[in-house]
């Protein structure tokens, strides 16, 4: 993968490869529909709060869900008691991710930066921790009888306005997510796949590049083929 950066104006923009995942939170514009003014009496305001409930109140929960767990994966410190001094350090850095999570209406966007010159262990840590949310808070919202519906790909992005991210990635996902899943499942793009491949078939020179190596196998099993042949992230295993 080549990366490069790019300027507009003033402001500095990195552009370079991203996983994407573009999340819907399904059953939310029928909901909306029904609000058309605002309340004049008290049975319009029950029924206009009621509305807000099922639908702000399920957006609600699950940007909670999903910032509490990127805030908890971020502050987590591993415990490195049992490892020998010695590799103390590098045991440290075989932790470390960066990923950005942000909502937008009813939709909410995982975003983790794949450049770098680590033999990917920091991306991989990334990838498997976007899968894992992806999939563990979908199981969330089911038990609470929300679906999502989304797409995860990887392409070429930057950074915007805060975590915003911008570019072929982002569309990359949407279409997964808008044109192609059509039912409560996540699709995983073609770039994604073979990224996670090119990490698997690596031949790491760190232990380091080992543990990236091993994460992209983890990750390669996280995903199965649905009945038309797409592959798609298997949260139920």
């Amino acid at each position: 993968m080549t990366d490069q950066t790019t300027y507009h104006e003033d402001d500095k923009l990195l552009f370079q490869h991203y996983l994407v995942v573009f999340l819907d939170i399904l059953g939310q514009r029928r909901g909306l529909r029904e609000i058309k003014n605002l309340p004049t009496n008290d049975n319009e305001k029950n029924r206009f709060i009621k509305t807000l409930q099922d639908t702000y109140g399920k957006v609600d929960m699950l940007r909670t869900a999903f910032r509490n767990y990127f805030k908890a994966a971020e502050s987590r410190f591993p415990d490195n008691s049992l490892v020998h001094p010695e590799y103390r350090d590098e045991f440290i850095a075989s932790q470390k991710s960066e990923e950005y999570f942000y909502g937008f209406s009813d939709s909410i966007i995982i975003a983790v930066p794949l450049m770098g010159n680590d033999e990917n262990y920091s991306a991989m840590n990334g990838i498997f921790s976007a899968l894992v949310a992806t999939g563990g808070i979908s199981l969330i919202a089911l038990a609470a009888k929300v679906a999502l519906r989304g797409g995860l790909d990887v392409g070429v992005a930057a950074q915007i306005e805060g975590k915003e991210i911008y570019g072929p990635a982002l569309e990359r996902a949407y279409y997964l997510e808008s044109n192609l899943a059509e039912y409560p499942r996540f699709l995983i793009g073609k770039e994604l796949f073979t990224y996670i491949h090119w990490v698997e078939i690596q031949q790491p020179r760190t232990r380091l590049g080992e543990v990236a190596k091993n994460l992209a196998k983890f990750c390669r099993e996280m995903i199965v083929q649905d009945t038309a042949g797409r592959p798609m992230l298997d949260f139920l295993g």
